[in-house]
């Protein structure tokens, strides 16, 4: 019986460079990714933050006026509240617990 082995060959060194780079690159990135998410929340000293918690009509916009300082633009304490809370879309919910920095 003949069996049939095929013996492989790299034809390009150069496409074989790049897939090896693409791969790894997307392995960097994805391991960068979920790693990051976690790097950012425990970064935060819970020394200088008060939490507030969200009743029912509350916005977002409305937390940031009552709690940032005179001298705080309301687009920075807004945004600085989502950065610390992890929301992206802007939506509150009756009873979420949000954490402010005091710095604002």
């Amino acid at each position: 019986m003949k069996t049939n082995t095929r013996k492989y060959r790299i034809k390009s060194k150069f496409r074989f460079i790049t897939f090896i780079v693409i791969i790894l690159g997307l392995a960097i990135g994805t391991f960068g990714y979920i790693s990051g998410n976690h790097v950012a929340t425990a970064l935060v000293n819970p020394e200088d933050q008060i939490t507030v918690e969200v009743t029912a009509g509350d916005t977002l916009w409305e937390i940031a006026d009552h709690v940032k300082s005179d001298n705080t633009d309301i687009r920075k304490a807004v945004y600085e509240i989502s950065q610390a809370n992890d929301i992206h879309d802007g939506c509150i919910q009756s009873g979420m617990i949000l954490t402010i920095p005091e710095d604002l």
